[in-house]
């Protein structure tokens, strides 16, 4: 009965404890937030320059740490109340165990009172102490809402995409950097004394881009990031001919050997687009820039080719289907997109498509490649107008019953393999963002162009018909309406068919949020099996999934009535490989009343129900079609 009594006890002072703990947990919190407030407190940016982390990640980073034990304590009261709870039922009426259990609800419940009092004592006191400082308001129950500067243009402004990626690490010192505009740019933006010529390099424009050690400037008063950018010498520029995307070559390796180096790429408000209107105006009139870190390797792994659709078979596939190409790692877009249509003088020859007719000679298709998926999937489409999908738009036709061949072929290698050659600054094959040549075969070294050596091909059979099947929307992630969804998640989209990897683009799928926010985001996708798992090169893909990561979300507050809401739309641009574009937009349905999401007779999804118009905010913005 002693030990019983001295465990009792124990529990007795571990929830006055308990108390206590949140009572300063609190303070801490409220302290936290305070020095947020006021962002120059000289503590905690000591703490977060020795921590690698910016103070406003640092305030995030202990405020979430508190908020957790406070949670972890929620817990623990709980658990003392089953507990007693349990020792009151099993007491069989002996008031020596019931007075136990009961005290043990009352200093369970004394410590709760602490927890509630606590909060708003130190609200009070801490009003009234920045009242008097005059800082009333300055504190708040959240971290407050943080946007990137300089950073809504990708997604929801003009750039599509761009390479390395946003705060990229662990990115080859060789490594090259693309950039990808949503509309054809003027070259003179980007390159100086431009030649007018994509199958050649030229020199950077360092008026409209610059390429700079990040602390070199953040770590220096007075210095300026022109001062300290790679010289228009330095990076060697070339483009592809529909004008949208840049290549920006280092001459030498970025970084050092030593340590790794962080470098920030700016693009000046001055640019232009081909029609000669500015890139950037509204609310990101002041231009763009990310910054990524190079480590101290240089990438000499060269690219493999991790999916080939349509795959080979017995079976013919309808002759609207699209070509794709997949690789493991972002490649040289000029090397890898192009146009074949020799009456128009293009010629790119660095991917074939050859058609053999049933009777007739073998022939090259006249078509597009187009480079996507973060520069990692190429994608042909031919010149034969044939039909038209659902929102009439045209569908491009392969030669009908006929046998196709694809030919991806290796670059040259240079005298320091398995970096490839380079003729007039470009590569004569396929070749990665690091310059590494093509391992068509798959072995780990790069051999150089040949069918026995490295270039990758297969081939299919085309039918006469034309797929029509309406893609649609199988899987959500997060779910509808879900709450509490982590800050940096994934935006997951499945589709219960292959789809075609150019319409998965940050216009067809766009990230919308309820509130003023310059929020970033960007579009990759990959091929899943019946399984919905990634699908190798080996394996008949099934479905399509496309991701989309993006800035961090803002936190909402519940106790202060502050909700920030998100909204995903996916447009019926999104098409599926055999360029049938999603019309009506069938989706998971939020009713048991439909198996589906939307009609032919109300065509828009709209959390989950379908709708005749198109679907709006919870504050009363148009999401569009």
């Amino acid at each position: 009965m002693l030990q019983r009594g001295n465990h009792n006890m124990r529990l007795r002072k571990t929830a006055m404890a308990l108390g206590v703990f949140v009572f300063v947990g609190i303070l801490m919190v409220l302290g936290t937030r305070d020095v947020y407030a006021q962002i120059n407190s000289a503590s905690v940016n000591a703490v977060g320059s020795a921590s690698g982390l910016s103070t406003q990640e640092l305030t995030i980073l202990i405020a979430r740490i508190i908020r957790a034990a406070l949670g972890v304590l929620g817990i623990v009261f709980v658990a003392l109340i089953v507990y007693a709870g349990y020792l009151y039922m099993i007491s069989s009426g002996d008031p020596v165990k019931t007075a136990n259990a009961k005290k043990i609800i009352k200093s369970a419940a004394i410590g709760l009172v602490i927890i509630f009092a606590s909060y708003s004592i130190a609200s009070y006191v801490l009003g009234r102490l920045l009242a008097a400082a005059g800082l009333a308001g300055t504190t708040t129950t959240t971290a407050a809402p943080y946007s990137e500067p300089l950073s809504g243009s990708l997604g929801s402004g003009m750039i599509e995409n761009h390479y390395p990626g946003r705060n990229a690490i662990d990115i080859p010192r060789n490594t090259r950097i693309m950039i990808t505009f949503k509309e054809p740019m003027n070259p003179d933006s980007f390159v100086k004394d431009d030649d007018k010529d994509p199958a050649t390099t030229d020199d950077m424009n360092t008026d409209n881009l610059l390429i700079y050690p990040t602390d070199s400037v953040n770590g220096s008063e007075g210095v300026e990031a022109k001062d300290v950018a790679l010289a228009s010498t330095a990076v060697a520029v070339s483009y592809t001919e529909d004008l949208r995307t840049f290549v920006f070559d280092p001459i030498d390796l970025l970084g050092n050997a030593l340590e790794d180096t962080n470098y920030t790429v700016k693009i000046q408000p001055d640019s232009l687009k081909a029609d000669g209107t500015a890139v950037f105006s509204g609310a990101y009139a002041e231009g763009y820039e990310w910054s990524f870190e190079v480590s101290t390797e240089v990438d000499l792994t060269p690219p493999k080719v991790v999916s080939a659709i349509p795959v080979s078979s017995d079976n013919p596939y309808d002759r609207n289907v699209t070509i794709q190409i997949t690789f493991n790692e972002a490649m040289d877009p000029v090397a890898v997109s192009g146009t074949y249509d020799p009456n128009q003088e293009k010629t790119f020859s660095n991917i074939e498509i050859v058609a053999t007719p049933e009777g007739e000679t073998k022939n090259n298709v006249y078509g597009s490649f187009l480079i996507s998926n973060g520069y990692k999937t190429v994608e042909f489409t031919s010149f034969d107008a044939c039909s038209k999908d659902p929102c009439g738009d045209t569908i491009y036709c392969l030669p009908a019953l006929a046998n196709i061949e694809v030919q991806a072929h290796a670059a040259g290698l240079s005298t320091d393999p398995p970096q490839a050659s380079m003729i007039g600054g470009l590569f004569d094959g396929l070749a990665d963002a690091a310059g590494n040549s093509l391992d068509g075969d798959g072995d780990g070294t790069a051999e150089g162009p040949g069918v026995s050596l490295d270039d990758y091909q297969w081939n299919f059979q085309t039918s006469d018909a034309i797929n029509d099947d309406v893609p649609e929307i199988i899987s959500l992630s997060p779910g509808i309406r879900e709450e509490n969804v982590d800050l940096n998640t994934q935006v997951k989209v499945t589709f219960n068919m292959l789809m075609q990897s150019s319409s998965l683009n940050s216009d067809a799928i766009r990230l919308i949020p309820d509130q003023v926010q310059e929020l970033w985001y960007t579009l990759s996708q990959m091929s899943l099996n019946s399984n919905f798992q990634p699908a190798n090169v080996e394996e008949n893909p099934v479905y399509t999934q496309a991701m989309v990561d993006h800035a961090s979300f803002w936190e909402s507050d519940e106790t202060q009535g502050i909700f920030y809401n998100y909204y995903p739309v996916i447009s019926n641009d999104v098409k599926s490989v055999y360029q049938i574009c999603m019309y009506p937009s069938y989706g998971p349905s939020n009713s048991e009343s439909f198996s589906s999401c939307a009609t032919t007779l109300q065509p828009y999804c709209c959390d989950g129900l379908p709708s005749n118009k198109a679907c709006t905010t919870n504050k009363g913005t148009t999401l569009g079609d």
